[in-house]
C-alpha cells in the first residue's frame, strides 16, 4: 500500500534521513507507551506544542516497533516541521522491519501548499484522515504525528477534527504546562497518555525552523531536474483547496507547486515562468503522464511565509 509500484507511477523518491534535534534517551514513560502500542495496536495521535520532542518520540517508537517485527504505519501531518516528509506536505510510510527505518522518508504524500496549518485547516484534516484510513488497511498500528498548533480556537478545533478524521483511539499528549488540556478535556472515548517533554528537548527559533525547511527543499531540487510545461487546459489548478484560474493567479519564479495524480502528489516543482496560458517549472519528476492536478503553494525556494506550528 505504501510502496511505489505499477506502470505509470512517477513519484520521486524523497530519500532523506530524519534530522533529529535532540539525543534520543528513552524514559520510563516511553517504554510503557511502547508496550501498550505493541500489545493493543490501533491508531495513536501525538499532540503537543512546538519543540517538546513529538517527532523524536515517534521516530524512536517506529524504530523499536519495526525492530521487533511489529509492522507500523506512520502518518506525518506536521506540515511545518515534518521529519518524514517535505515542507508543506502530509505523507505516510509503512515500516515492517528495522531496515525500513533507514529510509525514513514518506512513500506517499500530498502537497498542501503551506507550512502554516492555520492556512490549510480543512485540507490538512482531510489528507491526514485519508492517509490514516489507507494505513489501517495494511497495519494494525498507525501513528499520527501533528503540528505544534494546539492553542486557541483554531488549534483546538484543528486537533479535534484531526482526531476524528484519523479515527485515533489513543492520544499521546506531550506538554510542559497543560497546553493540550483544552483538547484532552473534550475527548470521551480515546485512551489518553500525558507525557512530559524530554529534558533534552530544546526550543528552536522561527529562523531556525525556516532555515531547516529551506535546506530540505534545496536538497530536493538539487536532484537532477527536468524542465516541463503544463498548459492551462491540461490540468486542474488548486490553491488552498479551491479551483483557481491561472489568468487570475499570478505566480512568481521559484514558487513551489505540487504535481498530483488526484489527491496525492507525485513530485514537487519549482516555477520558472508562469502566465495565464500555463506554467513552466523544473522538477525531479520523470514524466508528466497521469498528472491531472497542480497544487499552487505560497512557499518559494528562496522565501516562505511564517508558520504557526
Amino acid at each position: 500500500m505504501f510502496s511505489p509500484g505499477g506502470e505509470g507511477f512517477f513519484m520521486v523518491e524523497l530519500g532523506m534521513a530524519i534530522e533529529t534535534h535532540l539525543e534520543t534517551v528513552p524514559t520510563g514513560e516511553w517504554e510503557e507507551l511502547l508496550v501498550a502500542l505493541r500489545e493493543e495496536g490501533g491508531t495513536a495521535l501525538f499532540l503537543g506544542p512546538t519543540d517538546v520532542g513529538k517527532s523524536t518520540l515517534v521516530h524512536w517508537l517506529v524504530g523499536r516497533l519495526a525492530k521487533s517485527g511489529a509492522g507500523v504505519a506512520l502518518v506525518d501531518a506536521d506540515v511545518g516541521q515534518s521529519s518524514l516528509c517535505l515542507p508543506g506536505t502530509v505523507g505516510a510510510k509503512f515500516f515492517l522491519q528495522a531496515t525500513d527505518v533507514r529510509e525514513y522518508a514518506c512513500a506517499r504524500l500530498a502537497f498542501l501548499g503551506s507550512p502554516n496549518p492555520a492556512r490549510i485547516v480543512f485540507h490538512l484534516v482531510e489528507m491526514a484522515g485519508h492517509f490514516a484510513q489507507e494505513a489501517r488497511r495494511e497495519a494494525d498500528l498507525v501513528l499520527v504525528d501533528t503540528t505544534g498548533l494546539v492553542a486557541g480556537e483554531i488549534g483546538v478545533g484543528l486537533k479535534l477534527a484531526k482526531i476524528r478524521a484519523t479515527g485515533a483511539d489513543r492520544v499521546i499528549a506531550i506538554q510542559r504546562r497543560g497546553e493540550c488540556e483544552p483538547i484532552l478535556e473534550r475527548l470521551r472515548n480515546a485512551v489518553i497518555h500525558r507525557l512530559a517533554p524530554s529534558p533534552l528537548a530544546r526550543v528552536r527559533s522561527q529562523e531556525t525552523r525556516t532555515r531547516r525547511r529551506a535546506e530540505r527543499l534545496t536538497r530536493y531540487f538539487a536532484e537532477a531536474c527536468t524542465e516541463f510545461l503544463i498548459r492551462a487546459d491540461e490540468a486542474e489548478f488548486i490553491r488552498f483547496g479551491r479551483d483557481v484560474s491561472l489568468r487570475n493567479t499570478p505566480l512568481e519564479a521559484g514558487t513551489i507547486i505540487g504535481l498530483n495524480r488526484g489527491k496525492e502528489t507525485m513530485a514537487l516543482g519549482a516555477v520558472t515562468e508562469a502566465d495565464g496560458d500555463g506554467i513552466s517549472f523544473r522538477s525531479p519528476l520523470r514524466a508528466l503522464r497521469e498528472i491531472n492536478r497542480v497544487v499552487l503553494g505560497e512557499m518559494r525556494e528562496d522565501r516562505e511565509p511564517y508558520d504557526e506550528g
